[in-house]
């Protein structure tokens, strides 16, 4: 019971801060954050074995002005509390006081935080602790922030003190500006730019101003409030021929310089006495009488058709060509009719903007937008509103865009950092500043030339050092970077016939024909029985492999002879090398270069058939002629 007291004791100081603190006028900031935590329940304890373990925490933090939040985390983990084997599961909730020190804009800001919280293990047992400590904010984008927290808890309970380390996210949660419309101080639907009345709530017949008959004329104006009447009769019934007397303006009445008994503001000819008929403007004075100053006319009863004209020098004429009530003098559309409170211009919406000024003349607006709607309260006008019905940002062209970056967040990749178009509203990150952006960098940390891909290409033949086998020497890309003078794609220091075309380490390769004669040689020269002796008809096959080796000096030829399982193997191996050595006699007697053969004898040790049938001995006794680049 007394831990209880004593918690709610240091709550209700806190709440009585956080009430006093909220006066300031900053407007809340709501934030959200999550963290991994490392819990220590050993060192404050003393208790030997650094044994720290794991939790999580969640949070909301509200704050109250520029400095100063107020904080709920809740947290779930795992605790070696003392006289416990097994890890204990632990769930906590605080409530805390946070005081951040610095800007707002700052990257990098430091807060003090305290308060007090219950901490609850396996649901069985609780005590009240108190958490004090600091922390850094680190900004990451617009609304966004990497955050590192050390706590120390002092329990109520023995044994229960520890200190907590957070590492973790936090983000803050922006309100949607809102955008006012038009003022309207009475509330009665027409904004006070229109409103004759604007602390009055009144009817739209009546301009705004209080009507309680309902007959287009404000009561202010109205001889008869109660009863219905036209405007011409000063608000009675036609039936009434003669009106009451005009009242005598009281001295707080709003002023009347032409003394008409219509009010300045009213008044469409405020220093010409006129008529409620003509709004306050006076009947045409014919030419041929004399002009003369107005003199109030005496009372008298006459039926109301035949009201007396008033001679004013200079009147304006009474033409009304499109009928709408507004005399052409006065009339800024005298060619189409429309209400008097617009001058007479037509207003087809009927959002208060005349036709020829509104950009949206068929569906009501508002005048801050030229007419037209904004039906999201962004302050940008439908017609120019990428997203009419979500309230966004002027630079996103009035779409949401949390990081302010100009990318409206359904085409920004990184809507929580600033970014340029371009990059799709990401950072543009190039570690190795060689104006390549990380992402399309195949070497992010190697500075080099866009036609590499942003890797180093040291010899500028566009194949970067990497993937070059001669990064020091221009060269080609199908020797691999390196010089290749023939063009067959084997690079000159590894290319045996740099000056010709081939394969075959860069030499010409032998054709199809003359391979096709060296197999016929292998199996075609023939000798005597278990002899090295050369049959004649063997010698016509030997002219054309010494053809042959002639044809291709580039490359070397080994004469190598085999034979069969009969017989003794060391036999065989001795009459292998013989019938070789033969061969190689012979080709030497037509030309051959001594420097370009070679012979060996095999005997049985390369079969190419197996040995247990006759045609299968006969293939395996064979001279071959193997010719290789030297």
């Amino acid at each position: 019971m007394k831990k209880l007291l004593v918690c709610m004791a240091v709550v209700l100081c806190l709440l009585q801060t956080v009430s006093l603190v909220a006066q300031d006028d900053s407007p809340p900031l709501n934030g959200i954050s999550a963290k991994v935590l490392f819990l220590d329940y050993n060192t404050p304890n003393g208790i030997d074995g650094f044994k720290p373990t794991n939790g999580i925490e969640l949070a909301y933090l509200r704050n109250i002005n520029q400095n100063f939040a107020i904080g709920v985390p809740l947290k779930v983990g795992l605790a070696s509390i003392a006289g416990s084997v097994d890890k204990t599961t632990i769930f906590s909730l605080d409530a805390v006081g946070q005081f951040q020190i610095g800007s707002a804009e700052s990257i990098m800001r430091p807060y003090l935080f305290a308060g007090i919280g219950m901490v609850f293990e396996q649901f069985e047992e609780n005590n009240a602790q108190i958490p004090v400590g600091l922390g850094l904010y680190v900004r990451a984008g617009g609304s966004s922030f990497f955050t590192l927290q050390g706590e120390y808890r002092k329990s109520f309970e023995e044994k229960r003190d520890n200190l907590q380390l957070g590492i973790g996210w936090h983000f803050k949660l922006k309100p949607q500006p809102r955008v006012d419309g038009p003022l309207d101080t009475d509330g009665d639907g027409l904004p006070d730019a229109q409103d004759y009345c604007p602390n009055e709530a009144g009817t739209m017949l009546a301009n705004g101003c209080p009507d309680s008959d309902d007959d287009g004329v404000p009561n202010g104006e109205d001889d008869c409030p109660t009863v219905k009447g036209p405007a011409e009769n000063r608000g009675c019934p036609t039936n009434n021929p003669t009106p009451p007397p005009t009242p005598t303006p009281q001295a707080n009445a709003t002023s009347d310089r032409d003394g008409d008994g219509i009010p300045d503001n009213l008044d469409l000819c405020p220093d010409q006495p006129g008529t409620i008929a003509l709004k306050g403007c006076p009947p045409n004075v014919p030419a041929q009488q004399p002009a003369a100053p107005v003199t109030p006319a005496p009372q008298t009863q006459m039926p109301q058709t035949q009201m007396p004209q008033t001679t004013v020098p200079g009147a304006s004429t009474t033409i009304d060509s499109d009928g709408d009530g507004l005399v052409d003098s006065r009339d800024q559309c005298p060619d189409q009719a429309g209400p008097i409170l617009l001058m007479g211009c037509p207003d087809s919406d009927g959002d208060g903007i005349i036709d020829k000024e509104d950009r949206c003349p068929n569906t009501p607006g508002e005048a801050i937008h030229s007419g037209c709607p904004d039906t999201d309260k962004d302050g940008i006008a439908d017609d120019k509103d990428a997203c009419p019905t979500i309230a966004g940002a002027s630079s996103a062209n009035g779409c949401p865009d949390a990081d302010g970056d100009g990318t409206a967040d359904r085409d920004d990749d990184c809507p929580n950092e600033k970014g340029p178009s371009s990059n799709r509203g990401c950072p543009v990150y190039d570690a190795d500043n060689d104006g390549i952006p990380d992402k399309d960098d195949l070497c992010p940390n190697q500075r080099g030339p866009a036609s590499t891909n942003g890797c180093p290409d040291t010899d500028g033949d566009g194949i970067p050092d990497k993937s070059d086998l001669c990064p020091t020497e221009a060269g080609v890309s199908t020797a691999s970077g390196c010089p290749d003078g023939d063009g067959d794609g084997v690079p000159n220091h590894l290319d045996k016939c740099p000056d010709e075309k081939g394969t075959n380490e860069g030499c010409p390769d032998i054709s199809k024909e003359d391979k096709e004669v060296l197999a016929f040689a292998a199996k075609n020269v023939q000798f005597e029985p278990g002899k090295a002796t050369l049959k004649a008809q063997s010698f016509a096959t030997l002219d054309k492999v010494a053809e042959i080796i002639a044809k291709y000096p580039r490359y070397n030829v080994n004469v190598d002879g085999h034979t069969d399982d009969t017989g003794d193997a060391a036999a065989n191996r001795l009459l292998s090398e013989e019938r070789a050595y033969s061969c190689y006699q012979y080709l030497l007697a037509r030309g051959v270069d001594v420097a370009r053969m070679n012979y060996k004898g095999y005997g049985k040790s390369k079969p190419i058939a197996a040995n247990n049938s006759m045609e299968g001995r006969e293939r395996n006794r064979r001279v071959e002629f193997n010719m290789y680049v030297r």
